[in-house]
């Protein structure tokens, strides 16, 4: 189990590198934006306060860009998309990609049975995901809090980037079982990246039309950047995704231990 865990790592690791690489550079790249518009910024924020609401929830806007909630909560949103991409990606691609590399067989018939494969898989993956989390983390506080002083909330920071990595952990098994059910890597893709878009509509409009229920229908308001950094992470979402983890890579694993290959 632990050399598979080792191995699936070290596969896994240069696309790791290349997201994470994007994610250095969009901080990157919001920092230098956040120094050249710093003097201007109450400016850009009555510029911001005429546009249709719906413009603003849709570019993460969703406090004043004035202060450093504010402007961490848009810049962690973007990091957000990128995370959550990888982490459906990653979830789909654990083992659906063994069949597209005609390499399923073989592993499957290694001397681990089929749940541990499984599972030594999932716990690889997870170690990416609390990587990638961290980074990002560690990159949205010295590039988007840091320089505006910091937040107001007491481990706002922290409990923030404990919610992008409990978030990544829901997309993740439900990219894994979307895989699990899909005949081909190319259908899984396009179903698991479409549930994430519908996760996406389901946002927007929730935040838009200020519609709580609705909340509950997607995982990207579970642990609101907002949300968390000003009343912490919700024991009832916390609950929500600890359900929904467990019976997606329940499923999964039942699904491919059984599938033909």
């Amino acid at each position: 189990m632990i050399s598979l865990i080792k191995k699936e790592l070290k596969l896994t690791r240069k696309i790791l590198l290349i997201w994470l690489g994007i994610i250095i550079l969009l901080c990157v790249f919001a920092y230098i934006e956040y120094l050249s518009l710093k003097d201007s910024l109450p400016i850009l924020v009555e510029m911001l306060n005429d546009f249709p609401r719906i413009l603003m929830v849709m570019f993460g806007v969703s406090e004043d860009l004035n202060t450093a909630l504010g402007w961490y909560g848009c810049i962690y949103f973007w990091v957000a998309i990128l995370a959550y991409s990888y982490a459906i990606y990653l979830g789909i691609s654990s083992i659906a990609k063994e069949k597209t590399q005609g390499t399923a067989e073989y592993l499957f018939t290694k001397p681990l049975g089929r749940n541990q494969i499984v599972i030594g898989k999932a716990a690889a993956n997870v170690c990416n995901l609390f990587i990638l989390a961290a980074v990002s983390g560690v990159c949205n506080y010295y590039t988007a809090i840091a320089p505006l002083g910091g937040l107001d909330q007491k481990n706002a920071a922290l409990l923030t980037t404990v919610g992008l990595f409990l978030t990544e952990i829901i997309l993740y098994s439900i990219g894994f079982w979307v895989s699990s059910l899909c005949k081909s890597y190319k259908q899984a893709m396009l179903f698991g990246f479409g549930a994430l878009i519908v996760f996406y509509c389901i946002y927007f409009v929730a935040e838009y039309l200020c519609i709580p229920a609705l909340f509950y229908l997607t995982p990207l308001k579970y642990f609101d950047v907002y949300a968390v950094a000003k009343d912490g992470i919700s024991l009832m979402f916390l609950l929500i995704s600890g359900v929904i983890t467990f019976l997606s890579i329940f499923l999964a694993k039942n699904r491919w231990a059984g599938k033909e290959m």
